[in-house]
């Protein structure tokens, strides 16, 4: 629920109800206080076409040029609905006055917004290198990420190409910020290596798509209800953000080919399937724009849900490509323990000490008694190179074992 407080000029406070009355207000839902310094007056906006009602009020009356009209959209804390069985029919969502107020706030490049995108991109390049997970969710909380990219999902919506092109500008800054801080660390910090952090997010695959869908529906949905947990979703938004950004920097600190181009391939994906998911989410909830933006936002969200469509079809191609390697096709080393096991009949791998495969070479080194036959390693190499491919070379490093009996 919202409430409205409007402020007039003394005696138009009556004209103001009337307008209620053609729209079809109930009298409980709202409340006229008339003074000779002015009159105010009070609305409650849950039963009704919440964005219908506050155009009528603003073309009626000028909120912006006239000193003694004031238009005030909020949201209390706790509601107790005097008719409760129809509160719950009533799908609620915020004002499209308070979502394009938000997308506003959020689509400025301030000197908050600008220290919060360093100090997060600092925290975050430092957890990618330390491998350090609770730093780099540390960085999310603080990321300011998620605003510019529901301003563009918003202006996208609304019809309103300034909208757009604002949260474009926006995210593109803390973008740049997140990928040259990244980059100077790495050129700063003496030996920085590969670290599971950064290899994870190298290697994008299919589910961090999904995780960015849901993470972008579930801050559409928190932002459009105003549900209160909307800066913890904004935390999972950052999640497939500003990290990545930061792993693109010290990529191109570390000359790191496959690095860039997989943590890119990760970020135009979450960033596709964010806008996506946000979008779908604004327009089924009803959020629409003026009338006279109606045609335009028509074309927009047709022209954006083709392309982003588009785009994220086609970077779940490689995607789908890397997924199948990482989660679905055995590696070497898994193949040849399982030959191992099955002709050696060890299946704790007690007597196996390690298995390495690199460079179509596979290393062996196991614990067997000094006087075992050769032709069980014949076997198991013929065996690993029927899996592998001929083209293997398998090596052996016995470590000799003696049984001994006591008493000795």
């Amino acid at each position: 629920m919202q409430v409205v407080h409007a402020t007039f000029a003394s005696g138009e406070g009556k004209d103001a109800v009337d307008l209620l009355k053609n729209l079809g207000v109930e009298i409980e839902d709202y409340k006229l206080i008339e003074s000779k310094s002015g009159d105010l007056l009070i609305i409650n906006l849950l039963y009704h076409n919440v964005d219908v009602l506050i155009d009528k009020l603003k073309n009626r009356f000028d909120f912006t040029n006239n000193v003694h009209r004031s238009l005030i959209i909020f949201t209390p804390d706790t509601v107790i609905p005097s008719n409760k069985e129809k509160a719950k029919k009533e799908d609620y969502r915020a004002s499209r006055e308070t979502i394009v107020s938000y997308a506003k706030e959020n689509s400025e490049i301030s000197g908050q917004l600008m220290f919060l995108a360093v100090v997060a991109a600092i925290i975050a390049t430092l957890g990618l290198i330390l491998d350090n997970t609770p730093v780099i969710v540390g960085a999310m909380i603080i990321a300011p990420v998620f605003g510019p990219i529901a301003t563009m999902a918003i202006g996208i919506v609304l019809g309103d190409l300034k909208l757009l092109v604002k949260g474009i500008i926006v995210e593109l800054a803390i973008m740049g910020i997140a990928i040259t801080i990244g980059a100077m660390f790495a050129f700063i910090i003496p030996n920085v290596s590969i670290t599971h952090a950064l290899q994870v997010r190298m290697l994008p695959t299919l589910p961090d798509l999904l995780v960015a869908l849901a993470a972008g529906g579930a801050g559409a949905y928190a932002l459009i209800t105003h549900v209160k947990s909307q800066q913890l979703v904004g935390v999972v938004i950052a999640a497939a953000l500003i990290p990545v950004m930061a792993t693109i920097g010290v990529g191109i600190s570390l000359g790191n080919v496959d690095m860039i181009i997989g943590a890119s391939l990760l970020l135009l994906g979450n960033l596709f399937t964010l806008l996506l998911a946000i979008i779908m989410v604004f327009y089924f909830k009803g959020l629409k724009p003026q009338w006279w933006y109606e045609s335009t936002a028509k074309k927009l969200i047709k022209k954006s849900l083709i392309v982003l469509t588009i785009s994220v079809i086609l970077l779940t191609i490689p995607l789908s490509i890397i997924t199948y390697n990482q989660m679905v096709r055995e590696e070497p080393e898994d193949v040849v323990r399982k030959i191992y096991r099955e002709n050696f009949g060890d299946e704790l791998e007690s007597r196996l000490f390690s298995i390495d495969v690199k460079d179509k070479k596979v290393d062996i080194v196991l614990y067997t008694p000094i006087n075992t036959d050769k032709y069980y390693f014949k076997l198991l190499a013929d065996k690993i190179k029927e899996s592998l491919g001929a083209d293997y070379q398998v090596i052996f490093e016995i470590i000799p074992t003696q049984r001994l009996e006591t008493p000795l």
